[in-house]
């Protein structure tokens, strides 16, 4: 008995020793390190690293440590294939992807939002627009006097409504019980990340089936697949396990449809799509709860209101694509919302060096992770975007600034007018990541966001308790809304 106690105490001091050296440890590199570990926000150091070392990387002493490569690299190393520097490995070990699903190579998923989705926006509007009068009704009703709600956790059940209504459609989207853990997967699947970035990578794959936001998110999957499954396989056996013709956008089941389309004979079953679905819901609700949050400012109604007076919808009860597309203001309004609230300050989610670089290009050991200074560029008139010379036509004021036409004004300039959107990335714009990874949902996304907040100036008068815009908080690199922020609203007089 003494034995197995004196190894479980032996086990315990090593677990101890291990974990202290990796909150203590930085990559040994000959770069230099800007920020203190154990801070919480790196925002600042990210942006001094960008300003003293903007063409060498410089090392920031997050948990894990990254190393921010200068811009010079961006191309070649966005194109680079997987075995060398790896995306989906690092959002597979951070997202504990073998307990969650999450960064496990799934292209069904990419292609049926790639191609199908965003073919089908037109149709997809109507959809939107339809459920987003039926999620204020819910979840916001008719006040007559001002009534506060709290913004982010009504943002993210009005965004679960509407995002579910095209991806697994009514009745299932309205469901409570799917609405819950479809919410609850994405906010648990990020609990997931902060509590596994803890450990020690060495560790970690002994502790993680035994962290509580694991099972969690495991138990949500299960409560989703519940729903999805039934819809599935009824889809499925209506097929007749053939490849289908072209399904509108609407009918029951039209997502799950087009993602058969690409899936392999062998995966083609309930628990396989229904896992798909529950991935999408967190992709989608998580991301655009966000961003929609942090498009909620003071400003927002006036912007609404000016390019609504440039609508003409002939009685249409919904707004068409083609309007959506003439609302620059509000277009530039969430493009500045996400340039000053980015979802991270370096790319989200950072990638893995999984073989070691060639000492000709950067000498880099495998395991680093790498990420960019999106900060930096967005706060820099050295970028061209923000640069003074780029900005004499249109007139803004420095990227110190928070100006919601900003990006409207640019595209006012002659031979600017497809560019600085919103849905645009570039290496000067990487809200949604840039080239071969970039955000595949981010047409649906931007379009949702717009969508909502229509509605919402159109039928209520709405306030920020007490005039204070929201404190939304930094966790290391990544922006988190302020949980209790709360915003007023009053139902507009028809």
């Amino acid at each position: 008995m003494a034995v197995y106690v004196w190894l479980a105490a032996a086990l315990l001091v090593a677990v101890v020793i291990i974990q202290k050296s990796h909150e203590q440890r930085i990559p040994k590199l000959d770069f230099p390190v800007v920020g203190k570990p154990g801070d919480t926000d790196f925002s600042g150091a990210l942006l001094e690293g960008y300003q003293k070392y903007p063409n060498s990387p410089f090392i920031i002493p997050v948990s894990p440590p990254r190393v921010v490569l200068p811009m010079a690299f961006f191309q070649e190393a966005i194109h680079a294939p997987e075995s060398q520097i790896s995306f989906m490995k690092d959002v597979y070990d951070s997202f504990q992807g073998k307990y969650t699903h999450v960064g496990i190579p799934n292209p069904a998923i990419i292609m049926s939002i790639r191609s199908d989705l965003t073919k089908n926006i037109p149709r997809i509007l109507a959809l939107i627009q339809n459920e987003s009068r039926h999620a204020f009704d819910k979840e916001l009703g008719n006040p007559t006097e001002w009534k506060a709600i709290p913004l982010y956790a009504k943002m993210l059940r009005i965004v679960a409504l509407l995002s579910g209504r095209v991806f697994v459609g009514l009745p299932v989207s309205r469901e409570e019980e799917w609405i819950q853990a479809s919410i609850n997967y994405a906010t648990d699947i990020g609990a997931v990340l902060r509590a596994s970035q803890k450990w020690n990578y060495l560790i970690r794959p002994f502790v993680a089936p035994f962290l509580p936001e694991i099972r969690k998110a495991q138990n949500d999957l299960k409560i989703g697949l519940k729903w999805v499954a039934p819809l599935v396989s009824e889809i499925m056996s209506g097929r007749g396990g053939e490849r289908s013709g072209p399904v509108k956008a609407g009918t029951k089941g039209a997502f799950i449809s087009w993602m058969l389309n690409y899936l392999p004979e062998h995966k083609k079953t309930a628990g396989t799509v229904g896992t798909n679905q529950m991935l999408i819901s967190f992709a989608s609700i998580h991301t655009t709860s966000m961003t929609g949050t942090f498009s909620l400012r003071d400003e927002v109604e006036q912007v609404i209101q000016e390019d609504g007076m440039e609508l003409d919808e002939y009685g249409n009860p919904f707004i068409r694509k083609s309007s959506f597309q003439k609302m620059w203001k509000l277009d530039s309004f969430v493009k500045e919302s996400q340039r000053w609230n980015p979802l991270g300050f370096g790319e989200l989610i950072p990638r893995q060096v999984v073989s070691a670089l060639p000492p000709d290009k950067l000498t880099l050991p495998k395991g680093t992770r790498v990420t960019w200074p999106m900060w930096g560029i967005y706060n820099s008139t050295e970028t061209t975007t923000f640069s003074p010379e780029y900005n004499v036509a249109a007139g803004n004021p420095g990227p110190e600034v928070f100006d919601g036409f900003r990006f409207a004004r640019l595209r006012e300039v002659p031979g600017r007018e497809t560019k600085h959107q919103a849905v645009a990335t570039s290496q000067e714009s990487l809200n949604f990541g840039h080239g071969p990874h970039a955000c595949p949902g981010r047409f649906f996304a931007i379009y949702v966001i717009k969508a909502l907040m229509i509605d919402l100036i159109r039928h209520y008068d709405i306030r920020l308790k007490d005039g204070k815009q929201p404190n939304h908080g930094i966790d290391q690199l990544a922006k988190r809304p302020d949980f209790t922020a709360m915003l007023e609203v009053r139902k507009r007089a028809t």
